[in-house]
């Protein structure tokens, strides 16, 4: 059996396991605890058609010409 000691920022270093890899913490008893990798789901890339309807739909995205909004902004 390894033994780990946890560092004073309260983290511990796995034998075997990489950089950005997540782990699922559970208390099973008192004292005991389970680790269990989690594995993101795959996601498909999105084509670029999505990524402008996406643009387009988007709340920040100003839907009045500069000119517009510098005529409701500025004092006359």
């Amino acid at each position: 059996m390894k033994i780990a000691v946890i560092d004073s920022k309260r983290r511990l270093v796995l034998p075997g396991a990489k950089p950005g890899e997540t782990y699922a913490v559970r208390e099973a008893a008192p004292g005991h605890y389970e680790l269990a990798k989690v594995i993101p789901a795959p996601r498909s890339k999105p084509t670029a058609n999505e990524l402008d309807a996406l643009l387009d739909s988007a709340p920040l995205t100003p839907k009045m010409s500069w000119e517009e909004l510098r005529s409701l902004t500025r004092e006359a």
